[in-house]
């Protein structure tokens, strides 16, 4: 999977590649790096993936967090969200992106 957007920087950076276990069972814990599906609003017939830091968990819903609380959209403007949404797990980065400096 390619990040796309600043949201979970410094951890990962626009134009990483990262590996992703998908399966619809995994087991999430704090702090994990997950990847969900989300719709952006009720009315979308397709949905977005998303990187984002398990921040709290209970049994139906989950709380989900950017890295970068200034670049992200997460369950602080959500609300909390289904554990059906997760969709897999970060397992790592195989390519890192090459920063632009000026």
């Amino acid at each position: 999977m390619r990040v796309s957007g600043h949201s979970m920087a410094p951890t990962f950076n626009d134009g990483d590649w990262l590996l992703v276990w998908y399966s619809p069972r995994i087991r999430i814990h704090l702090g994990q790096l997950v990847v969900l599906r989300r719709p952006l609003d009720a009315r979308a017939a397709v949905a977005s993936l998303f990187i984002k830091r398990i921040a709290g968990l209970n049994e139906s819903f989950v709380t989900v967090y950017g890295d970068n609380k200034n670049a992200s959209t997460d369950s602080r403007q959500w609300g909390d969200i289904p554990r059906e949404e997760i969709i897999g797990k970060v397992i790592g980065r195989y390519h890192k992106a090459k920063i632009k400096t000026a």
